[in-house]
């Protein structure tokens, strides 16, 4: 065994990686561009509770090195295959800096409260066809909306409960420690800040700048305000659950604009005092010498990894519940 791992490590130190066929045994594209060289993700992650005690100039700016990974969950309150692959993902997280946005189904949906139709529009409109195309069971083939589903900084995505390694847990970390492979120099910022603006309504006056430039020429971003509740009691969950994290109830689009501000009403707490707002760029960029490659630090980790990883298809997952 060790030594068809050292083989498998020389070849892939020799041989060129492509992401299409690494992405085939890993993960699956979370986006699906259609252009070729084209690449996209999610970065942001800057965030500020939005509570009572929230005032004035509650704000900050954080630099392109330092914006943690973003996890985003698609779930539902009646998914008993949530809750698995949920505790998969905390046990993967632990105590590390990660930003988490769980959207609850909303559309033709009538056991769960959470999520709204903003929240569903975003997930079909950035993650739709690569769920689509992901989804290779019969029971969930041309589904753009699977609960349970992971993405991982806007890039990798995985669906239902089959492995593609030998635990959802290793898939997990593999996924989390590739991080985002942006195209944007370190320069780069974020700022967020919120100033009340009624003291008898939570108004708020919420300005956002994104500062960014990338070697690449060809790219573009697209802002959004997503406003997460802490945790949500709901015991009437047939999932069991009972007390769901991470909810998202609304997402709020702010287009390509780099600086401005919006003047809005935060959505109300399921319960409890804990709704924040989190500012997440979605980004494309087309680079001309571009064949799909696995960036570097990708490369590095995935040779890490691949001792420990023994890529397959479970094709005997369990059926969504």
């Amino acid at each position: 065994m060790r030594q068809l791992v050292a083989i498998l490590l020389t070849a892939l130190i020799v041989l060129p990686i492509q992401a299409s066929a690494t992405s085939e045994s890993l993960w699956d594209n979370a986006r699906v561009t259609g252009a070729k060289g084209s690449l996209a993700g999610t970065i942001g992650g800057i965030h500020i509770d939005l509570t009572n005690n929230t005032s004035s100039a509650s704000g900050h700016s954080i630099s392109i090195s330092e914006l943690p990974s973003i996890v985003e969950v698609y779930t539902a309150t009646w998914c008993f295959n949530c809750v698995k692959t949920e505790q998969a993902l905390d046990e993967v997280i632990g105590e590390q800096d990660v930003i988490r946005i769980h959207y609850h189904r909303f559309l033709y949906e009538t056991l769960d409260p959470f999520g709204s139709n903003s929240t569903d529009s975003r997930w079909v409109d950035e993650y739709g066809t690569g769920s689509i195309q992901s989804s290779e069971t019969d029971f969930l083939r041309g589904m753009e909306r699977v609960a349970p589903s992971k993405v991982f900084d806007g890039e990798r995505m995985y669906t239902g409960i089959s492995t593609k390694s030998n635990s959802l847990a290793t898939d997990y970390s593999t996924a989390l420690a590739l991080g985002s492979s942006h195209p944007f120099e370190e320069n780069g910022s974020l700022r967020l800040s919120a100033e009340r603006t009624d003291s008898k309504i939570p108004q708020f006056s919420i300005s956002w700048e994104v500062v960014l430039s990338s070697e690449i020429q060809n790219w573009e971003v697209n802002s959004w305000l997503m406003f997460v509740e802490d945790i949500a009691y709901f015991p009437e969950g047939s999932n069991g659950k009972g007390n769901y994290s991470h909810v998202l109830h609304e997402a709020v689009n702010l287009g390509p604009t780099a600086e401005s501000s919006i003047l809005i009403e935060p959505p109300q707490s399921w319960d409890g005092d804990d709704m924040s707002v989190i500012l997440v760029v979605d980004w494309n960029a087309q680079s001309s010498n571009s064949e799909n490659s696995v960036p570097a630090p990708a490369v590095s980790t995935l040779l890490c990894m691949l001792a420990a990883l023994v890529p397959r298809r479970n094709g005997d997952s369990e059926p969504l519940q």
